[in-house]
Formats: structure tokens, sequence, C-alpha cells
């Protein structure tokens, strides 16, 4: 999976791919990432309360474009739908 996500940088880099479309791109990604593994630590350190934050294509969709607001709209949600 993470020569895949290098080789589509590499070959977007190479293409010619603008470099403010890229960093607006990378910045996302970074921000996705970044709140996906605090998602996982918190499931982490909450599994004894029975609290789970699936970790799928739409919330890190959704985690990376809300950043840190997303991962407390996701907690909400999980506490007072589920």
């Amino acid at each position: 999976m993470i020569s895949v996500v290098l080789f589509v940088i590499l070959f977007l880099l190479l293409v010619g791919l603008p470099f403010k479309a890229f960093k607006n791109i990378s910045k996302y990604v970074l921000r996705g990432i970044v709140c996906i593994m605090i998602v996982f630590l918190l499931n982490y350190i909450l599994a004894s309360n029975n609290f789970h934050i699936p970790i799928n294509a739409f919330t890190c969709l959704f985690v990376s474009i809300l950043g840190m607001p997303g991962i407390v709209a996701l907690g909400v949600i999980g506490i007072y739908l589920v």
C-alpha cells in the first residue's frame, strides 16, 4: 500500500502536477494521517469503556477535511447515535 502511494506521488511529480495543488493535497493527506493515528489511540485508550470509532474510508475523509473538530464530531456521533 505504501509503495503504491509513493509511486503515485512520484508519478505526479514527474508528470508535472502544479506545486500549489501538490501542497494542498499533501496538507490534507498529512492531516488525515495524524488524525487517524489519534483516532486509533483513542480507540485503544477507551476500549475498556466499550467506546469505538470505526476507521474506514468515510471517517478518514471526514477527519482529513475537518481535522480535530472532525474527531470530536465522530466521538459525539458515536456516543449519541450508537
